[in-house]
């Protein structure tokens, strides 16, 4: 049977759980407000933290295997068809490379002028932090030759002259799942406190080609367009990226931005809103998307096939 992402449950948020409603909130509401009575606000975040940015989920301790802690600050994945490098420290897509043809020539896939390939956060205006490091970083290899790779509780720090160094009340886990021919990245956005102004929200791929577009228009100019599409593609003459959309794997669908650099720019936002939005302090599922690669303008066909495989009744199971 192909396992697919709802497999990497101890990895990833449980399925089914409320958005913004973290395990046992009411008890947890509890035990906040009691440790503010008799501790004080300082030693209340602290405990907000612990509780809400946790990187270890409970079943995810009892089952992994000291080996499946990763303290390495850069993590590699190659296969016959694409190969990607992660920074840990900070937090991006270091490089993307693929061979869809299978004639041994691997294309850099990245563009490297702009902004980068990673998760994206806005507080009080547009892109006002980064991801520095996740708390920690867990690697496991499946039995069918799966490599989960999952970083925990990745911070965001401020890098504009009127918030540098900040560290937002926000963390995020970035779940990867790598297969031969594509994979898998799930987010799980958690708020350590509520927030008035959260005004974007999402992760970005920065491709060095000439065209983007989506399952509603296959090119696409700079803007903005509301909720998330089938699929989303980045492609030139003779390769192509795409990301395929996993439904029902979170209903924070805000927009997607197609931006304004000479390359392909892409931001997919759970949030956005211009002013920022009130959002409560808890865990919310940011979405699962496979990521594969085709063989450029006269292939995009192949995309539709990408999307199909990850939202099969098998796939789902």
């Amino acid at each position: 049977m192909n396992r697919g992402a709802a497999q990497v449950a101890p990895f990833i948020q449980p399925p089914g759980q409320a958005p913004g409603q973290a395990p046992g909130q009411a008890v947890v509401h509890a035990l906040v407000r009691g440790i503010i009575r008799t501790a004080g606000a300082a030693l209340a975040a602290c405990a907000i933290w612990a509780l809400v940015c946790h990187v270890v989920p409970a079943p995810a301790a009892a089952e992994a295997q000291p080996e499946a802690v990763y303290a390495d600050p850069y993590f590699e994945y190659r296969s016959g068809t694409y190969g990607i490098g992660i920074s840990l420290d900070p937090v991006f897509i270091d490089y993307l490379s693929a061979d869809p043809g299978g004639d041994g020539e691997f294309r850099e896939l990245l563009a490297y002028v702009g902004k980068p390939s990673s998760l994206w956060l806005g507080i009080g205006g547009w892109g006002t932090h980064k991801p520095g490091k996740p708390a920690r970083a867990e690697v496991r290899e499946e039995e069918d030759g799966r490599v989960l790779l999952a970083l925990r509780g990745i911070e965001f720090v401020g890098f504009l002259p009127m918030n540098t160094s900040h560290v937002a009340p926000v963390c995020a886990d970035w779940v990867f799942e790598f297969r031969n021919d594509f994979f898998d990245m799930t987010v799980t956005w958690r708020l350590l406190d509520d927030i008035a102004g959260l005004q974007e929200a999402g992760w970005a791929l920065n491709v060095d080609v000439p065209w983007y577009g989506d399952s509603e228009e296959a090119r696409r100019m700079n803007r903005d367009v509301q909720g998330f599409p089938r699929w989303i593609l980045w492609y030139g003459p003779d390769i192509g990226v795409a990301a395929a959309f996993q439904e029902g794997s979170t209903p924070l669908t805000a927009n997607r931005w197609y931006g304004n650099l000479q390359s392909s720019y892409v931001i997919v936002h759970n949030w956005w809103k211009p002013g920022g939005s009130v959002v409560s302090w808890g865990a919310y599922p940011g979405g699962t998307w496979r990521v594969g690669f085709f063989e450029g303008e006269q292939d995009t066909g192949a995309v539709e096939q990408i999307y199909s495989t990850i939202n099969t009744e098998d796939e789902q199971r």
